[in-house]
């Protein structure tokens, strides 16, 4: 403790707990300000509850009242690698950047990096963000940052005692191995999921391996038995597979090394791998669809590879099924995989037919587009009317039933592409064009100044259908569309947030990616731009049908006929009870039989009074069946109203 604190504390002045509290403000002590970030206490005056600190960077001689200090000043404790930064900056930049003694400046940060919380010790971990928070512009120069920490990066991968984070939010961390390949086994044993197994790997060198048979034995063992227990992480055993197949490949390259391979994984008890084709006997094809998009491309090859010797004469339906339904990651490869096995007859056929029931998926429907000179320039041609009518009936139906947006990008690339619309109308005559011309500029998804573009692109093939646009000017102006405040005030809630929230938070991602660098090869900024495309688009879209949308509360509903805002209540076969809701054009909830009437189904179901017969399912998807209208009431408000906002009867 300083003297002069001594004295006043040792003579009842002022009680010891203030005493040491002063104490962490003494000349000579280092502190920390959120503006002038770290500075030396020169000198004090008790008498006048002062004290002079000198802080980096040319502010010098700062003087602050006692109280100011306690309330914006941070003490930090002797030991703590800033103050070595303060003391030495032309030293720790020299040490910082010399290739020799880079990584022991890295090490000497990272082991003194004690906690600045009053009563804590602790060394707390540092993420490579920190290192930038505390080092740029002190130590390293702002403008040289990213090119100092793509050599330190370099360097920390190529030694065993450092451990790089795998993904953002995790530490660097400093171990005791002795060599990469030891580092690379703690490394997978301490990991605590099968995708940190993955991520480890992936980032691994496997050259480091080369000669390292006993400790690859205990590698491939733990491999092994993470992939005989991943149940929760299906897609990561499939990864972990081709992995282990190209470490054992990468180590075991010459005939002897093969055999110094193989006795180790005997001597480890390894006596038998599981393989691709062992993995996907006991996977459906359902199963598979739900996680293969999660694959990369490469990977996705290892699985298609071994679909054959493990489906038998099933492996055409199998990967069918996941060619249809595994996603947009997954229909190139799935389809080239078929294509190159001489099953493009069998999948042309499969596609014809999806496309006259307009089942696709979007994703399928835009890799037919895409590839509508290419591989599938036969199917495409054969089918161009329904196909089109197939991309409009996907791009409609996924707005009204306000889901997940999973026809965004069908949407899009109708609109980027702009080949897109004149080539599904080239192959056929003017007659057989205008349905889906008129389909598509009648479409109330389609923002008009879009509308009108795809039109005109049309009409470079066809220029009679300029028709359709002059007989819809000439002709009523388009309803209003409506909907229930309670899906009124979700869109707008989305678009709240969109706004609000994920555009500021996307904003910040790009800045903190792109200042990792190389932006080519930089998959967290890539994925930013990916999301900030999708936010755009999807702001864009919502400001348009909120302007269009007319939200209502459907009070005082007429029930003498069905019609929006009621209830319908049917009889029946067998004594069975039904009830449709009809509302507005975002309400569908196909599954809880709440239909738009703005549906094929809801027109249906609009303008008939009790006692009407209908055919209509039981069920969404189910055969119909003739029903006779039993009640209509008004629609329930919890269906209506927001939430907290229903009134009370």
């Amino acid at each position: 403790m300083h003297a002069d604190l001594e004295k006043l504390a040792s003579s009842g002045k002022i009680p010891a707990d203030f005493a040491a509290r002063l104490d962490q403000f003494s000349p000579g002590k280092y502190v920390m300000h959120q503006d002038l970030g770290v500075g030396k206490v020169t000198a004090w005056s008790l008498a006048k509850s002062k004290i002079k600190i000198d802080f980096e960077k040319g502010n010098e001689g700062k003087i602050l009242g006692l109280k100011l200090a306690f309330n914006q000043l941070t003490p930090i404790p002797a030991g703590h690698f800033l103050i070595a930064c303060f003391d030495d900056p032309a030293g720790c930049a020299k040490q910082a950047t010399d290739k020799d003694t880079m990584l022991d400046f890295v090490r000497m940060v990272l082991t003194n990096n004690i906690s600045l919380r009053e009563g804590i010790d602790d060394v707390l971990p540092m993420q490579p963000e920190d290192l930038e928070k505390f080092l740029s512009g002190r130590v390293i120069a702002e403008a040289d940052w990213k090119n100092w920490w793509e050599k330190a990066r370099t360097a920390m991968r190529d030694n065993p005692s450092f451990r790089l984070p795998t993904k953002r939010g995790e530490a660097i961390v400093l171990r005791t191995a002795t060599s990469a390949a030891e580092a690379l086994l703690a490394d997978y044993t301490d990991a605590t999921s099968l995708e940190s197994c993955v991520r480890i790997l992936d980032q691994a060198r496997l050259e480091v391996l080369k000669g390292e048979f006993e400790l690859v034995a205990k590698l491939v063992k733990s491999m092994e038995e993470d992939i005989a227990r991943g149940f929760t992480e299906p897609q990561h055993v499939l990864e972990l597979i081709i992995i282990r197949d190209d470490v054992l490949e990468a180590v075991a390259s010459t005939p002897e090394d093969k055999a110094a391979m193989d006795a180790a994984l005997t001597a480890a008890g390894v006596e038998s791998v599981t393989t691709m084709v062992d993995k996907i006997k006991s996977i459906t094809s359902e199963e598979l669809v739900g996680y293969i998009g999660d694959l990369s491309a490469a990977r996705q090859n290892e699985v298609y590879a071994a679909l054959p010797e493990a489906m038998g004469d099933s492996w055409l339906p199998y990967a069918t099924n996941i060619f249809l339904f595994g996603g947009a990651k997954v229909t190139a490869p799935a389809a080239e995989f078929i294509i190159a096995k001489g099953a493009k007859e069998q999948l042309f056929t499969d596609l014809a037919n999806g496309i006259s029931r307009q089942s696709l998926s979007p994703e399928v429907l835009i890799w037919l587009c895409k590839e509508r000179k290419g591989v599938a320039a036969d199917v495409v041609n054969k089918n161009l009317m329904a196909l089109g009518a197939a991309i409009m009936s996907a791009i409609e139906r996924d707005s009204s039933e306000g889901g997940p947006n999973r026809a965004l990008r069908l949407r899009n690339l109708l609109l980027d592409d702009k080949d897109l619309a004149p080539d599904l109308v080239a192959g056929l005559s003017e007659l057989e064009a205008r349905p889906f011309a008129k389909s598509l500029y009648d479409s109330s998804v389609l923002p008009d100044l879009d509308r009108n573009l795809l039109l005109a692109n049309m009409m470079k093939v066809h220029p009679s259908l300029q028709e359709i646009a002059l007989n819809r000017r000439g002709g009523k102006e388009k309803q209003s569309m409506f909907v229930s405040l309670r899906s009124y005030a979700a869109r707008k809630a989305e678009l709240d947030d969109i706004i609000n929230v994920r555009m500021p938070k996307n904003k910040r991602d790009l800045e903190i990616t792109r200042a990792e660098g190389d932006l080519r090869e930089n998959g967290g900024y890539q994925d930013a731009k990916a999301t900030q495309r999708v936010l755009l688009r999807r702001s864009e879209e919502l400001s348009r049908l909120l302007a269009q949308a007319d939200p209502t509360d459907f009070a005082n509903v007429d029930c003498t006929t069905t019609g929006m805002g009621t209830q319908v209540t049917f009889s029946a076969p067998k004594g069975r009870t039904v009830v449709y809701t009809i509302l507005g054009a975002w309400d569908s909830v196909p599954e809880e039989n709440i239909i738009a009437y703005s549906s094929k189904l809801g027109a249906k179901l609009l303008g008939h009074a009790v006692g009407d017969k209908l055919r209509l399912p039981l069920e969404m998807g189910g055969t119909p069946v003739m029903m006779t209208i039993k009640s209509i009431a008004p629609a329930p408000k919890e269906l209506i109203y927001p939430d907290g906002e229903i009134p009370q009867d």
